[in-house]
């Protein structure tokens, strides 16, 4: 029995870390890659209470503009630099992207809106610098 209860405790342990664990979260952010000769990406996530989700991260290029939205549930986003630097929440559309790196892009519940959880399709342009 004691046995039973130790092995029920384990397996409750695992599963629990492994849920903590999911890609999406700010520790282990989804990369976001565009297919060959595309400059936008459609997403479809679902939030939820108590569940780390949903963060992602994309490259850019210095000058290039990010063209975002958001359908679905209440959203609130934050975006995080190549440099360390965050804005957010209340991202303009096209925001400027000033620097070459990694962007951390995160989608969480607007709790002080209705309806704060529920699927959310997220669209992302990212168009190439033009060429002078």
């Amino acid at each position: 029995m004691f046995t039973r209860a130790l092995a029920a405790s384990a397996a409750l342990a695992l599963l629990a870390s492994v849920a903590a664990a999911q890609p999406g979260n700010a520790a282990d952010p989804i990369t976001i890659k565009m297919k060959r000769g595309s400059d936008s990406v459609r997403i479809v996530g679902v939030l939820r209470p108590e569940v780390a989700c949903c963060t992602y991260v994309f490259k850019a290029k210095a000058g290039q503009k990010l063209y975002w939205s958001v359908t679905g549930a209440s959203t609130r986003q934050t975006i995080g630099y190549p440099g360390g630097g965050v804005d957010g929440p209340g991202l303009p559309d096209p925001l400027p992207l000033p620097a070459t790196g990694a962007y951390v892009l995160s989608v969480t519940p607007d709790l002080m809106a209705e309806g704060a959880y529920g699927r959310f399709v997220l669209k992302l342009r990212v168009p190439p610098l033009k060429a002078k």
